[in-house]
Protein backbone atom coordinates (compact mmCIF):
# COMPACT_ATOMS: atom_id res chain seq x y z
CA UNK A 1 0.00 0.00 0.00
CA UNK A 2 1.68 3.15 -0.98
CA UNK A 3 1.84 6.16 1.43
CA UNK A 4 -0.33 9.19 0.77
CA UNK A 5 2.04 12.38 0.81
CA UNK A 6 0.41 15.24 3.05
CA UNK A 7 0.86 18.54 2.86
CA UNK A 8 1.91 19.83 6.22
CA UNK A 9 0.52 23.05 7.35
CA UNK A 10 3.04 25.50 8.87
CA UNK A 11 0.70 26.82 11.69
CA UNK A 12 -0.37 23.23 13.10
CA UNK A 13 3.56 21.94 12.99
CA UNK A 14 4.12 25.43 14.89
CA UNK A 15 1.26 24.54 17.51
CA UNK A 16 2.34 20.80 17.96
CA UNK A 17 5.88 22.97 18.40
CA UNK A 18 4.34 24.50 21.18
CA UNK A 19 1.94 22.73 22.92
CA UNK A 20 4.56 20.22 23.42
CA UNK A 21 6.41 22.91 25.39
CA UNK A 22 3.49 24.01 27.63
CA UNK A 23 3.19 20.63 28.37
CA UNK A 24 6.75 19.75 29.71
CA UNK A 25 5.97 22.39 32.18
CA UNK A 26 6.30 25.81 33.03
CA UNK A 27 9.69 27.60 31.19
CA UNK A 28 11.55 24.40 29.91
CA UNK A 29 12.14 26.30 26.69
CA UNK A 30 11.59 29.33 24.99
CA UNK A 31 7.42 29.02 22.71
CA UNK A 32 8.97 29.24 19.48
CA UNK A 33 7.64 32.77 17.45
CA UNK A 34 5.22 31.70 14.45
CA UNK A 35 6.26 33.73 11.01
CA UNK A 36 4.30 31.64 8.88
CA UNK A 37 1.22 32.73 6.69
CA UNK A 38 -1.07 33.84 8.74
CA UNK A 39 -4.80 35.53 8.85
CA UNK A 40 -7.48 36.87 11.23
CA UNK A 41 -7.71 33.31 12.65
CA UNK A 42 -4.13 32.36 13.17
CA UNK A 43 -3.94 35.21 14.69
CA UNK A 44 -6.78 34.61 17.14
CA UNK A 45 -5.60 31.38 18.16
CA UNK A 46 -2.16 32.63 18.78
CA UNK A 47 -3.43 35.58 20.81
CA UNK A 48 -5.81 32.90 22.75
CA UNK A 49 -2.90 30.50 23.15
CA UNK A 50 -0.91 33.37 24.87
CA UNK A 51 -3.75 34.42 27.43
CA UNK A 52 -3.94 30.77 28.18
CA UNK A 53 -0.36 30.63 28.85
CA UNK A 54 -0.14 33.09 31.12
CA UNK A 55 -3.31 32.46 33.04
CA UNK A 56 -1.38 29.07 33.26
CA UNK A 57 1.78 29.88 34.41
CA UNK A 58 0.07 32.73 36.87
CA UNK A 59 -1.96 29.37 38.23
CA UNK A 60 1.51 27.80 38.27
CA UNK A 61 3.35 30.41 40.23
CA UNK A 62 -0.01 30.89 42.57
CA UNK A 63 -0.08 27.53 43.48
CA UNK A 64 3.66 26.95 43.99
CA UNK A 65 2.85 29.89 46.74
CA UNK A 66 0.54 28.08 48.36
CA UNK A 67 2.66 25.42 48.77
CA UNK A 68 5.66 27.21 50.06
CA UNK A 69 3.27 28.84 52.85
CA UNK A 70 1.50 25.71 53.78
CA UNK A 71 5.30 23.92 54.07
CA UNK A 72 6.53 27.25 56.09
CA UNK A 73 3.36 26.92 58.35
CA UNK A 74 3.56 23.15 58.82
CA UNK A 75 7.58 22.91 59.41
CA UNK A 76 7.81 26.69 60.25
CA UNK A 77 11.41 28.46 58.67
CA UNK A 78 14.75 27.18 58.35
CA UNK A 79 17.32 27.33 60.69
Amino acid sequence: MAAIAQKSDPFLSHLVAVLSIYELGPFPAPVPRYDGPSDWQTDSILRALGAMARRMYTAEETLASIKASENWESNGPDT
